[in-house]
Parts: C-alpha cells; structure tokens; sequence
C-alpha cells in the first residue's frame, strides 16, 4: 500500500570496509545494509531520526517495495496510528534481523530514454528468471555515460542490456559474483596466477591487468555455470562465445568445463543454495 504524502529514506546499517586491489591501486569497498525510513512532506523522518544520516530516496512509501528491506518500527507505527503517543528514536539495526533478497531496485542515473528501455529490458530479465540466489546486492543503476558494466555500486551500460535478453541476463550475473567473498576467492586467483602467470591483455580477450584477469577466471567460471543452470550447457555457451570482452578467459572456461568445475570446488566458491542477504555499496565508485 502507498501512503500519500510519505516518501522513503534510506539508512545504512552494519557498515563494513575492505580494501581491494583495482587497477593496480586499492580500493575501500564500503558495503552496508539499509533500513528504511518514512519521511513527511518537510524531509523529517516520522520516527524523529538524525537526517542527517538518511538518504532520501524521492520514493513515495510503499509497503510493498523490496520486502526483504527491514522498515523503522516507529515510522510503521506512527504510519499505523497517527495518533498515537510520541514513541522514541528507532535503534540503528535493523528490526527483526537480516532478511534473504526477495527484489531488486533498478534505477536509471540519468532517466533518458536510452536508460529507461534498458531499465524496462532488464525488469524483463527478472520477471522471466528467479534470481535471488544471485541477488547480493539489491541496488543496480543504469548509466548511458559508462561503458560496460560495474560491479561496486553495479551499474550498466544501457547497450548490454537491450541487445538480447540473455545478454542482459548474464551482465546481471556476472556483476553481482563480484560481490561474492570468502576466502577462497583469494585462493582461486592464487591458483589461476601459477596456471596462467603471462596472460593476455584486454585487447586480446584478458581483463584490465593480470590480477584482474585471475580473478575473472572464477568469476567468469560461476557466471557460465550460472548461466547453464538458467539457460542450459548449451545455451550458456552460444551466448559467452559472442562475447568480445574477456574473450579470451571465456574460451578457457567453454574448453575445459569440467577442469573449472573442480576448480570452483576446490576453492569452496559456489551460489549459495538460498538467498543471500543483499547489500549496498557506500564507498566511491571504483572507476571514479
């Protein structure tokens, strides 16, 4: 149900930081959970809550928006009885703990034409594929100034999504595995780099540096078994092989299947069985 007048803040909750290296140079990657507050028509959350640690979303409240996002249990109830008591500030953790992703905001930077029919080819994608395995962060945006697509906050090129639905759906995939962690991530890579120590560069099918490109060798390798798992084995394959970016890492993975397999196992990296609890990014765009 949408409550007139009422719009949706958002506040960053569990706040962690990590350092990746990017490019050659580390990154801060700023991740954090968000609650959701309802603000009235002054921009003053309901429940009394520092604005200054909101981010308004433009958003009218929406009972029905990304369920899986916890609400500030003084805004609801305010919401329910607005004649009721003041009740005190809502605490800074979520209410009613983490919940697994159950949708995702797709959000255009920019709200041109071009981003809207991606935004549209992509809500299309969704709506075909249950994906809330995949779903690690719930927050993508759609950006016609960059090219390709990011991971760390995920934003896409408006091209990789309206040419055919299963580009827009491996695009999809592929972003959020980068939001995948453990240590075996660490360990993948280690391994790629004493079985591929002299790879290609970006023009010849590799990704942005070496380091970059071991990474991609499992990310690109639970991508295609992702794919397969949605599309199927052969799908999957006629859809990696029209790739142009990491070409090269691509032709690896669609030689040897089975080595990738064991090599995923190896390294404990897998989609988990149930949804995850989605994230969002905080910290400077990486290609800032």
């Amino acid at each position: 149900m949408v409550n007139g007048g009422l719009s949706i803040a958002e506040q960053c909750v569990d706040r962690q930081a990590r350092t990746e290296l990017f490019r050659g140079r580390q990154i801060e990657l700023v991740t954090g959970r968000v609650v959701l507050h309802a603000l009235n028509d002054h921009g003053q959350a309901l429940c009394g809550h520092d604005e200054g640690q909101l981010t308004p979303t433009g958003q009218p409240w929406d009972d029905g928006y990304l369920p899986h996002l916890p609400r500030c249990p003084s805004c609801v109830a305010q919401i329910a009885d607005a004649q009721a008591p003041a009740r005190p500030r809502c605490e800074a953790g979520p209410p009613g703990g983490a919940a697994q992703a159950s949708g995702v905001d797709i959000r255009t930077a920019h709200g041109t034409d071009r981003e809207n029919t991606a935004s549209a080819a992509l809500r299309a994608v969704l709506a075909e594929h249950d994906l809330r395995r995949w779903m690690f962060t719930d927050l993508v945006t759609i950006d016609e100034t960059i090219r390709g697509g990011f991971s760390h906050p995920l934003t896409i090129s408006p091209g990789l999504l309206v040419q055919r639905p299963a580009l827009a759906l491996t695009t999809f995939l592929h972003e959020q595995l980068h939001w995948l962690e453990g240590p075996g991530t660490d360990s993948a890579s280690a391994e790629a780099s004493k079985r591929w120590p002299d790879p290609p560069p970006s023009s010849a099918g590799g990704a942005t540096d070496p380091a970059s490109t071991w990474l991609h060798m499992s990310v690109c390798a639970l991508e295609y078994h992702s794919l397969s798992e949605l599309l199927g084995p052969s799908a999957a394959t006629a859809e990696l092989r029209q790739h142009t970016s990491y070409s090269w890492i691509y032709g690896q993975i669609l030689a040897s299947p089975d080595w990738f397999s064991s090599f995923l196992h190896r390294h404990g990296l897998q989609v988990p069985e149930q949804p995850p609890v989605p994230r969002r990014y905080f910290g400077e765009p990486w290609w800032a």
